[in-house]
């Protein structure tokens, strides 16, 4: 008798807590995400920083200049090599500055939290 009060008891309690265990994982976990996010977009900021610093130098300038434009200093020569048949050119490699904000792998136990609770 007194182990089917304590039954009846913990599983009220579960069922009164369920509601709000999850609301504060699922912020924890929506949290965890955003903080990394940040922390992502703030390297790819500091990277393009640097990038417009350089831009503000003559030599960033005349980098952008040769490879975007094509221009060349006085006396130089350029030459251009194409391939025999035409390709498309190739799509440019974004890997690098999108792999700090993909999802990161979750463990275990944080998995089967995400089951509980209901976090995708």
């Amino acid at each position: 008798m007194a182990a089917a009060i304590v039954l009846v008891a913990f599983a009220t309690a579960a069922w009164m807590l369920y509601p709000v265990m999850r609301i504060e994982y699922q912020q924890q976990r929506q949290k965890q995400t955003l903080e990394q996010r940040l922390a992502a977009l703030q390297a790819r900021n500091e990277e393009l920083r640097k990038k417009a610093q350089r831009l503000q130098t003559p030599e960033g300038v005349e980098e952008v200049a040769r490879e975007s434009l094509g221009l060349t200093r006085p006396g130089e020569q350029v030459y251009i090599v194409t391939e025999t048949e035409p390709t498309a050119a190739p799509a440019p490699d974004v890997t690098e500055q999108t792999r700090s904000i993909q999802a990161t792998e979750t463990s275990p136990i944080t998995a089967i939290l995400d089951l509980i609770f209901g976090v995708r």
